[in-house]
This record gives structure tokens, sequence and C-alpha cells, in this order.
């Protein structure tokens, strides 16, 4: 049993609240004990992470069994899963390995990161995953996704739940976590690409913000808590959004647009934008500058149709359309929205 310190009580209250949060949207099992795979790399996040839910499993009735993924990139590789397999043994727990095969080259964290996803959903059958994100990588997410000019969305940068994956650790630091691997007498390994400065990530954690923290000691609760405030926002946005689309919609691929002009902008190009993934659209190719051409000739319309002086041959009367994706155009006109299949 690892000796009392303020250090763990504070972590344990940042741990147990979305494991609450879970229980309450019925992931626990029949009798009570709530499945987790506790995802852990071997590094010092996870390994805090995992020695935080072996303390309060039983208390908690938790079910824990510990995943690794090794991507079989480095040559010592092995040496994590094995230091990940005595970690669990020493707790008490199941654990489960996967060795990929991923190649060295461009864009492989982000090979690493899907390859990663896909093992560890394989692991869990059903369960939830139980990820070590902290409170330092929520910040590099936000300022990452800040410097591509994200919106609203992406400045909430990582969801504390996100179906399967559970982050409860985005109160803690990363500096937190080491302390706490020595509190809770936990080694854990190094990956000597966290250092690799060709990677962004890498470059916004050794680079960036430490120049942010000579300007705040505590930059990282204040990204964090900027992060919640824009996932905030955005989820508000999102029901106002949906609430407005339903209203406007007219059937299968069509939708009026009386008053749309006359909602907050943030507003009228999520309904657009729910209007465009009705049919089918991946928004995540749409770019931004298709919803702004949409939503200007939404709003010069209404305004020539509402114009003292308007007449109907007035060029932002006249139809619009807009080409979504291969054999799908979206057309604005006197009758509204409408998607349409082009030939």
């Amino acid at each position: 049993m690892p000796p009392r310190h303020p250090s763990i009580a504070a972590a344990l209250g940042h741990l147990r609240p979305p494991l609450a949060r879970l229980r309450g949207l019925g992931w626990a099992a029949g009798d009570g004990r709530l499945p987790l795979l506790v995802a852990c790399s071997g590094g010092a996040d996870s390994c805090a992470l995992l020695g935080l839910l072996a303390l309060i499993a039983e208390a908690d009735r938790l079910e824990l069994t510990v995943g690794h993924v090794d991507h079989g990139i480095r040559e010592d590789s092995r040496r994590d899963a094995e230091h990940v397999a005595g970690l669990a043994a020493g707790l008490g727990l199941a654990s489960r390995v996967t060795r990929l095969e991923l190649a060295a080259g461009a864009g492989l964290p982000a090979r690493a990161r899907d390859a990663r996803r896909a093992a560890l959903r394989a692991m869990a059958e059903g369960r939830a995953v139980v990820l070590a994100h902290t409170q330092t990588d929520q910040a590099e997410t936000l300022l990452m996704h800040a410097t591509r000019g994200a919106g609203l969305e992406g400045v909430a940068a990582m969801a504390e739940w996100d179906p399967p994956w559970l982050r409860p650790l985005l109160g803690v630091s990363r500096a937190e976590t080491r302390a706490l691997c020595g509190r809770l007498g936990l080694g854990f390994v190094d990956d000597p690409g966290n250092r690799d400065r060709r990677h962004p990530r890498v470059r916004v954690r050794e680079e960036l913000l430490p120049v942010l923290r000579e300007q705040n000691p505590r930059v990282e609760a204040a990204l964090a808590a900027l992060a919640t405030q824009a996932a905030e926002a955005e989820a508000a946005l999102a029901v106002w959004a949906a609430r407005e689309e339903a209203a406007c919609r007219r059937g299968p691929g069509r939708w009026a647009i009386e008053g749309l002009a006359t909602l907050p902008r943030a507003v009228r190009t999520r309904v657009i934008r729910l209007v465009c993934a009705a049919g089918g659209v991946d928004m995540g190719t749409l770019g931004h500058a298709v919803i702004a051409s949409i939503d200007r000739a939404l709003c010069a319309r209404a305004e020539a149709v509402t114009a003292p002086n308007a007449g109907a041959a007035s060029p932002a009367r006249a139809p619009h359309s807009w080409h979504l994706r291969p054999r799908l155009r979206l057309r604005l006109d006197r009758g509204g929205l409408q998607l349409t299949q082009a030939p």
C-alpha cells in the first residue's frame, strides 16, 4: 500500500468523477462492476494511471485489464511490453499485448496512433478504454490545433469521454504523473521518440510550452480550462443548430431558409454543415470556403428579398448551387435549400 500523500488524493479527485459518469451512462456490468481496459505504454503517464486505478479498484468495483501495444518501431520496444506485463502482474491484473509492424517514414505518429487505437479496440471487446492523456497533452493539442486555424471544436482539443475512450487525467499534468509514479512505487520507461523534435508535438512540448511557462507557470491548467470552455460552447451551439435545422427541414433533402439569416453566424454555419452532412458529405473534407460561400449567398438572398427596391432580377435572388461531393450538389433558390443528385 503506497503512503498517503496529498498529491495521490488530488489525482484520485480528478480520476473518480469521470468513472462515476461512465457508470451513469450504463457501462457497468450486470453485477455492478465496471470493466475497463487500461491502455499502458509503460511511460509515466499510463503507469501512474494504472497505479491509481489499481489503488481504488476494489473499493470502486473496477474490473481492470491492462492493454499494451508494441508498435514494433524500436529495437528495444519489447522491453516496454515486458515492463507493462511485469507491472500488471505485480498489481494482480491480467494483461494483453499486441505487436504491430509499422515501417518508419512519413506520417509515422499518425499511422502509429491509428494502428494503436484499432488494436486497443480489438483488445477491449466492447469495454471502455482508459487513456492516460494529461493536462499537458491537452495543452499541446490545443496549441497544435490553434496553429492550424482550427475552429471552436479544435480548440476544445480532447474530450474526456469519446466512446470508447475515457481520459480521466486531463486535470493532472505530466510533471505530476512522474511524481505520482515515485510515490506509488511504480517504475516507468521513457520512449526516446517523445524527444524527437522532428515531430510537431515534440517541438510544442520542448520549445513553445517552456516559453509560455515563463509568462504563466500554470499555463497548462490555463489552456486546459480554455479547452473545457470551448467544448462547452461548442456543445451548446451544436444543440441550438440541431434545433434550427430540424425546424427548417421540409422533407428529405429540403430545407426552408426563412429566418436563417437572422441567426448568429456561428449557429447558421452549423446549420449549413448539418444540411451538407445530411447528404452524406464528409465534413472533414468540406472546406471552410464552401460553407462561407453558402452562408454569404443565403444572407444576400435574405437581404434582397426584404429590401424595399429589390427586384426579382436581383443577382442575389438568382439560384446558386455548390458541388459537395461527386454527384451531389446543394441548390439555393426561392424554394430554399435542396440537395440534388448530379448526373
